[in-house]
C-alpha cells in the first residue's frame, strides 16, 4: 500500500510513532507542515525542539500543485491519511487528490463537535476515543473503527533506576487539569508523590522511579498514558474510562480507583509488593503482545486496504460489541 501521511511534526505525537510502525508495513511519504519555536515555546516544549524533523514533502501552501511536485517519481497514494496532532492545517488539495481518505481523531473528548464536522471530509474515519463511536457511527455514512492509542516499546521500556518514590505521574497538572491536580495533592499528603513533564525517553526513566504509576484522564480519555505506563513495567493505577476494560483486566493488568478508593487502593498496592509485580507483569505483556503502534498500523492498514462498505475490526486484544465494529 501505498501511503501518504499528512500530521503536525511534533516529536512527542501520535503521528510520529504511528510512521514509525507505518514505515514498517506499507510504503510511506510523509506531507504536513512542522512545528515552529513558537508552539514548542508556548506549549513549554523546548526540551524537544531538537528532536523536530520535517516531513518528506513540507506543507506550505496545501496545494495539489505542491504535493504533485514533491511526491516521489512514478509513486501515488492509494490512501490519504490526516493524523490529528493539536495543530489544524488547511487542505486545499484534499478535493482534488484522487485516493481513498482516511482521519485517525485523537482528542474527540475535547472537540467533538469540530471532528464530526472535520470526519465528513474523509471516507474511513478512526478514533481513539471509544465513547464516540456510536455517535459517529449514527451521524455518518461512512466506516467509523474505534482504534485506540498505544505505545513505543523502543521508547516507552523499563529503565534499571532505583524505584525511591510512592507515586509517580508525567504529565500536565496545571489548570485546566484541576481534577488531576486535586487528586495528586491529596496522594502527596499520604504519600510520596513525584510529578513532572517529561516525554519520550525522559519520561521511561522518570517513571522507572515509581512503585505505582498513576493516571488520571481528561473528561474521560483513553490516553497514552495507559499505554505508556504499562510498558514501562509498572504497576498502574488509573481510573475507569471508556473502553479501557475491552483492552485490560482491573486486577489482573492494572489496578483502578475512583475518589473514593484511591487512597485505600495505593495503601495496599504499596504493601504487596507482589502484588504490584504480578499487575505490572501481566499489563506489560498484554500491551506488548496487542498494544503497540504497529499493531495499530497494522489494523489501519487491514482496514484501508478492504472495501468501505465490507471493513469491520477492532484492536487487537479487544472483545468484540456492539460498538467495536465499523
Amino acid at each position: 500500500m501505498n501511503l501518504l501521511l499528512s500530521y503536525t511534526s511534533i516529536p512527542h505525537t501520535t503521528g510520529v510513532f504511528l510512521e514509525k510502525a507505518l514505515r514498517r508495513v506499507a510504503s510511506v511519504v510523509t506531507y504536513g507542515p512542522t512545528a515552529g519555536e513558537d508552539v514548542f515555546r508556548s506549549w513549554n516544549l523546548l526540551p524537544l525542539l531538537s528532536a523536530r524533523k520535517p516531513h518528506d514533502i513540507v506543507l506550505e501552501e496545501g496545494s495539489i500543485g505542491e504535493l504533485q511536485d514533491g511526491l516521489p517519481a512514478f509513486w501515488s497514494p492509494d490512501v490519504f491519511l490526516f493524523v490529528e496532532s493539536g495543530i489544524l492545517y488547511r487542505f486545499a488539495f484534499l478535493k482534488q487528490i484522487e485516493c481513498l481518505k482516511a482521519c485517525y481523531l485523537i482528542d474527540t473528548h475535547l472537540h467533538a463537535d469540530s471532528h464530526l464536522a472535520m470526519a465528513r471530509e474523509f471516507d474511513v474515519v478512526f478514533l481513539a476515543q471509544k465513547a464516540f463511536v456510536p455517535l459517529f457511527q449514527t451521524v455518518l455514512d461512512r466506516p467509523v473503527v474505534w482504534l485506540p492509542l498505544a505505545c513505543d516499546p523502543d521508547i516507552h521500556c523499563p529503565y534499571p533506576v532505583e524505584e525511591d518514590v510512592d507515586v509517580t505521574f508525567a504529565g500536565s497538572i496545571q489548570s485546566p487539569l484541576q481534577e488531576r491536580t486535586r487528586r495528586l495533592k491529596r496522594l502527596s499528603t499520604r504519600f510520596s508523590v513525584r510529578t513532572d513533564r517529561v516525554f519520550l525517553s525522559e519520561m521511561a526513566r522518570f517513571l522507572s522511579s515509581g512503585r505505582i504509576l498513576f493516571n488520571a484522564s481528561v473528561k474521560n480519555d483513553l490516553n497514552m498514558r495507559v499505554f505508556e505506563s504499562l510498558a514501562i513495567g509498572k504497576c498502574l493505577l488509573t481510573d475507569d474510562v471508556p473502553g479501557l476494560r475491552e483492552l485490560f483486566v482491573p486486577g489482573e493488568d492494572l489496578a483502578i480507583y475512583d475518589d473514593r478508593s484511591m487512597i485505600e487502593t495505593v495503601r495496599s498496592l504499596l504493601e504487596d509488593p507482589e502484588r504490584r509485580w504480578r499487575l505490572a507483569a501481566s499489563g506489560r505483556q498484554k500491551v506488548l503482545a496487542s498494544h503497540t503502534y504497529l499493531h495499530r498500523a497494522r489494523t489501519m492498514v487491514s482496514v484501508l486496504g478492504s472495501s468501505p462498505e465490507s471493513s469491520s475490526c477492532v484492536p487487537e486484544g479487544a472483545e468484540h460489541d456492539e460498538h467495536t465494529h465499523v
